[in-house]
């Protein structure tokens, strides 16, 4: 696989996510947050401990949900990166293998994370006030609210069907064992140290020249697969803003109707 593609695929997520950021659900969130965190005319913000109101309190908490949705977002392009950042292996005992696996394992957990977040966003904007700890793809999807808005409905089972196919590996991580990936593990016996105990220096040189190939062809591999998912996430996730958006101006149109 060639640099030139991996590069292009890593400035397209790149691009990607920039484009969630600067798009006009985003925009139009953070504005309103920040301004109803400012106390009036004088352009401090709040206390944190200052009673809001209910449209205060609306704003604010999708402005909430919409940062730590975004975040999470940002963190998943770091994880691509980190896949190959091995400086700090250098000055503890993780071998290169080690920390292939575990920021691999991280990625796939925090992939599949993303659609908790989109639902609590989702949560958010329709104002359904469902406690966090109950917010579920089936409460959220079968919502009132939402259903009115059977565009959302489309855009959230989108983001969910494309993360389905790593869910698995993911339930499997947290809950049973590490992931089971034969090149991975063949990875992981080449960087074991007893494995060269016994050995010449010339059958050293030669384990330590295909275990360095290997780790690099996979990594190249896996690079331009987790690019691609994040790539094509950021473009679900922005279709979803796009008729969040909707929703949400509404919301913001009842709170006037209602005095706010």
């Amino acid at each position: 696989m060639k640099v030139s593609y991996i590069k292009g695929q890593a400035n397209q997520q790149v691009n990607s996510f920039a484009a969630l950021t600067e798009n006009a659900f985003t925009q139009a969130v953070f504005k309103d947050a920040l301004k109803s965190m400012k106390i009036a005319d004088k352009g401090r913000l709040i206390p944190e401990d200052a009673d809001v109101d209910e449209y205060q309190f609306y704003i604010q908490g999708v402005g909430f949900h919409l940062a730590h949705a975004l975040t999470w977002m940002r963190q998943l392009n770091s994880a691509v990166e980190l896949l190959t950042n091995y400086d700090y292996s250098k000055r503890i005992s993780t071998s290169r293998a080690d920390h292939l696996i575990y920021n691999i394992e991280n990625y796939l957990i925090r992939l599949n994370s993303t659609y908790d977040r989109m639902l609590q966003l989702t949560n958010a904007v329709f104002h359904i006030c469902t406690h966090e700890e109950h917010v579920s793809h089936s409460v959220i999807i079968t919502n009132v609210k939402v259903q009115h808005r059977p565009e959302v409905v489309e855009k959230l089972k989108a983001i969910k069907k494309n993360l389905d196919k790593y869910a698995q590996d993911r339930h499997a991580i947290i809950h049973k064992h590490s992931l089971l990936d034969e090149k991975l593990r063949q990875i992981e016996l080449l960087y074991q140290d007893n494995l060269l105990c016994q050995m010449t220096g010339e059958e050293k040189n030669q384990i330590k020249l295909v275990r360095k190939n290997c780790l690099r062809d996979y990594v190249v591999a896996k690079k331009a697969e987790f690019q691609n998912m994040n790539f094509k996430l950021n473009k679900l996730a922005e279709e979803l803003f796009e008729e969040l958006l909707i929703e949400y101006e509404f919301q913001k149109q009842q709170f006037k109707l209602r005095g706010y």
